[in-house]
């Protein structure tokens, strides 16, 4: 794959897992500071990760730098939000309500 496909598909997943995320806080009535309570994760990084962006700045543009969650914050938050990491990250699956949660059918 082509690093500029690759790019703009890193981009992508890392703006629908904004979307799973905020989607789901808000079903949950969760404001960005009780998840971040919830999670152990900043408020400043959920909202970074809901709108897709992180900390740093593209020195050619000026703007804010592409998200990228880390593996260990995805878990967090999806143990926070009471969802399957694999729903989050899953490209093919554009919903924005997850599934039950299996051991929650068990």
């Amino acid at each position: 794959m082509p690093s500029r496909d690759r790019s703009r598909t890193l981009a992508e997943a890392a703006a629908l897992l904004g979307r799973k995320v905020a989607a789901r806080r808000e079903q949950r009535g969760l404001t960005q500071e009780r998840l971040a309570e919830l999670s152990g994760i900043s408020r400043n990084q959920i909202q970074n990760i809901e709108r897709s962006r992180n900390n740093s700045t593209d020195p050619r543009t000026g703007r804010p730098g592409p998200g990228n969650a880390r593996l260990d914050t995805i878990y967090r938050l999806a143990d926070a939000l009471e969802v399957e990491v694999a729903w989050l990250v899953d490209r093919s699956d554009l919903s924005l309500t997850p599934p039950s949660r299996r051991h929650e059918r068990e």
